[in-house]
């Protein structure tokens, strides 16, 4: 149902970690997901929250931009978001020297 997906959707910038984590949950459930509207969520500062942002890509990971998730590896960022992109660029096939980032 598309209007129970945006119900979700809307959730996604929820000021509570846990609940926009539950959204993204949600939205896979419905199997709502969207590349563009989650895609920003794998630079939250909540680890359940990108967590979830990459379950939901992983399907759609040749969609997410390499060079989006290069950056994600970089040293000064947090460790649970240079595993989600660690976790990303493999699910499309880069695998050279990437988790040595982590």
């Amino acid at each position: 149902m598309p209007e129970d997906a945006d119900l979700v959707r809307a959730l996604l910038a929820h000021p509570v970690p846990g609940v926009r984590a539950c959204a993204l949950a949600g939205l896979r459930a419905l199997e709502a997901v969207r590349v563009d509207d989650i895609r920003p969520l794998l630079d939250d500062p909540s680890a359940a929250v990108v967590r979830q942002a990459t379950a939901a890509l992983l399907p759609w990971a040749d969609c997410v931009p390499q060079e989006l998730l290069r950056g994600l590896l970089a040293e000064d960022r947090p460790r649970h978001q240079r595993i989600a992109a660690v976790r990303l660029l493999r699910a499309v096939g880069v695998h050279a020297g990437i988790a040595t980032r982590l």
